[in-house]
């Protein structure tokens, strides 16, 4: 068995002017030709904008208005680079390059030569290098990035979606352009028998007299490389920490092959706040006829049972939206989430563990992975399935603003299925994972009409049979708000038009805070899976980032830059136009924190009070990905919680009192 994990080679990254380092050499002056920056020291997963700050050839783009001068960033083709060791394939073996993101499209070299293209950020990729490495000795690889596609940020065009590149990169009201190149998950060398064996789907699940459980498990063997593996036996062992619990083997083939662990005795896993959290191992092993393993995968598997019953009084055409976890129902509360970092090729296991802890302590049991973000990471992952946090994973789609519509192109449509199966085949086995979702904001029409996407349109059509296909049980959702309304309208109220919806987000136009919680009062929804108040950053933050920008009034440039719709100036402006910087700015964030944690807690009490009317509440949005000087998170970048979060712990920790 042989896997080595290329981060642990010493990387460099350099940057060329497009398709120069394809020439090599200039037919004007017979020069050799070089790169324009570098090459640099890079870390593998890791973005190109990353190695340039640390290098010191690129300012910090979380400081000021800095993401403006980092823009040029886009405009090169980057080659990562690194040496293989001799040894790391055995001559004559087979070897193939499995990459677990690559953001967004270019080639494979090895010792300059291209062997292999890729294209498509959020799948992984397998590349065939046999015949560059199978002579054993050492090699140069290199992964050249060629320029972003040009995706659309905010606002733009659903329908002409085409890339499937994170979208928030591109500018979002919390977030300016950033557009992460690079390397940004797990890259491994695979030789040998490591090669014929990959698991297809692993299912758990809980019996319905919650102490004991099932594992069905699908493997598939490659019938090219079947032979040198044919005397092997699949070895599958459950653990509880060092307890063997149970263990089942079987002779493969070639082809797909399911093996099925019945009776296992368990215990459920549950959401926060509703018990532990309980996870077990899985090891799979090959084994040859001496016992040696010689292919090998783990992952942490957990049991528990998950069922959607109507809400009580509800309108007979609504989907079910209270979520009864192991028989019992549980009011589903907390936070839309995206990457820790804008370059999220970046992020650190350690960061997704801080963040996830943070929701686990402010009672968090959800966490809703939005469509303009990315496949969560493995560790994300990991960290909700030990902090019993449930998650609701979208697909790449956003509304755009101008036009929310998915596409409709057979062939876009075709991809995106890639994508999502992708998705499925990587995270399905995480006892966290509560539902797939078409993405965020989409609606029927192109020109929108308040009635989000339903099943019939062709692209969630084909997402719906996609998941029932190949995570059989699972929820899918067309898109979140579901509708049939996208946005709770009170003039409706009474009419059962409200299931899940959207908003609001800030006081808008409401009068004051007894306005806001009066429309609350009177919420009839089922669910509610975004609702925004801003509020501004922790002045700890501000010292930080801000650096030497004005800063005063908050219609300053530096307002602009990524928090011009959550600016309440208007509101606050009497109150504080006359004082100085220092004292104004001071006041201006105790406001609006003031502000944003009564609204949050007045919102969820309503919501959670009507349980089980009301299904689920969750905010928009949890944490910061960058230092925004004003947004509707709950946890500024510094990763410090604003009084919001304290305001919804409240109310998330307290048992709901189901209406008399």
């Amino acid at each position: 068995m042989a896997v080595v994990d290329l981060s642990g080679l010493d990387w460099t990254v350099a940057g060329w002017r497009p398709f120069c380092w394809k020439l090599g050499h200039s037919a004007e002056t017979d020069w050799a030709m070089g790169p324009d920056v570098g090459p640099i020291e890079a870390a593998v997963p890791g973005s190109v904008q990353e190695a340039l700050l640390r290098a010191g050839l690129l300012p910090d783009w979380n400081e000021g208005v800095n993401s403006r001068a980092c823009e040029w960033v886009e405009h090169r083709h980057w080659q990562f680079e690194t040496v293989v060791p001799a040894g790391s394939v055995g001559r004559g073996e087979q070897a193939r390059l499995m990459a677990s993101g690559l953001d967004y499209a270019g080639w494979v070299l090895v010792d300059g030569q291209e062997v292999d293209r890729f294209q498509g950020a959020l799948t992984s990729h397998r590349f065939d290098l046999t015949e560059s490495l199978g002579d054993g000795k050492e090699h140069r690889l290199g992964i050249v990035f060629e320029e972003p596609p040009r995706e659309q940020g905010q606002f733009g065009f659903t329908s002409r979606s085409r890339f499937f590149k994170s979208r928030y990169n591109y500018s979002w009201d919390w977030c300016p352009r950033i557009v992460p190149i690079g390397i940004w998950d797990g890259l491994n060398l695979e030789s040998g028998p490591s090669l014929v064996f990959e698991i297809q789907r692993i299912h758990a699940a809980l019996s319905p007299d919650s102490r004991t459980g099932s594992l069905e498990i699908i493997l598939e063997t490659d019938e090219e490389l079947w032979d040198s593996c044919e005397k092997c036996t699949i070895v599958a062992t459950v653990r509880d920490g060092d307890t063997e619990i149970e263990q089942a083997s079987f002779e493969p083939g070639e082809g797909f092959h399911t093996l099925m662990l019945d009776g296992l005795r368990v215990e459920p896993w549950w959401p926060n706040g509703e018990g532990d959290a309980k996870t077990y191992t899985l090891d799979i092993e090959a084994r040859d006829s001496t016992g040696t393993a010689v292919w090998a995968d783990r992952r942490t598997v957990g049991f528990k049972r998950v069922k959607w019953i109507p809400c009580e009084g509800a309108h007979e055409d609504a989907e079910p939206w209270v979520c009864k976890i192991n028989g019992k129902p549980v009011f589903l509360q907390g936070a839309n989430w995206v990457p820790p970092r804008a370059s999220y090729a970046d992020a650190t296991a350690e960061e997704y563990a801080e963040l996830v802890g943070l929701y686990r302590d402010m009672g968090c049991n959800l966490l809703r992975v939005w469509g303009g973000g990315i496949l969560e990471k493995s560790a994300f992952y990991d960290a909700c399935d030990k902090a019993g946090i449930l998650v609701w994973q979208e697909f790449p789609l956003s509304s755009s603003g101008i036009e929310n519509a998915p596409p409709e192109d057979p062939a876009v449509i075709k991809n995106l299925v890639l994508i999502a199966n992708s998705y499925i085949r990587r995270r399905a086995h995480h006892v966290s994972l509560l539902l797939w979702c078409g993405g965020n904001e989409l609606f029927s029409k192109p020109n929108g009409n308040d009635r989000p996407a339903d099943y019939s349109h062709p692209c969630i059509a084909a997402l719906k049979e996609l998941v029932e296909r190949e995570d059989p049980g699972r929820r899918f959702l067309p898109t979140s708000a579901s509708g049939p309304r996208f946005y709770g309208n009170p003039e409706d109220n009474g009419k059962g038009v409200h299931h899940d919806v959207h908003g609001p987000w800030g006081l808008g136009s409401f009068d004051d805070l007894a306005a806001w919680r009066a429309y609350w009062e009177a919420d009839d929804a089922l669910f509610r899976s975004e609702v925004g108040m801003p509020g501004a950053a922790s002045p700890e933050q501000f010292q930080r980032y801000a650096r030497d920008v004005e800063l005063w009034p908050p219609t300053t440039d530096y307002w602009k830059h990524c928090s011009a719709w959550w600016v309440q100036w208007d509101r606050f402006k009497e109150r504080l136009k006359k004082l100085g910087a220092q004292k104004g700015l001071a006041q201006y964030i105790r406001l609006t924190q003031e502000q944003q944690a009564e609204a949050y807690a007045i919102a969820a009490q309503c919501c959670k009070s009507r349980f089980p009317k009301c299904g689920g509440f969750v905010i928009w949005m949890g944490h910061d990905c960058f230092p925004c000087p004003a947004n509707n998170s709950v946890i500024d970048f510094l990763r410090r919680p604003k009084p919001a979060y304290h305001a919804l712990k409240q109310v998330f920790t307290a048992r709901p009192e189901p209406e008399e």
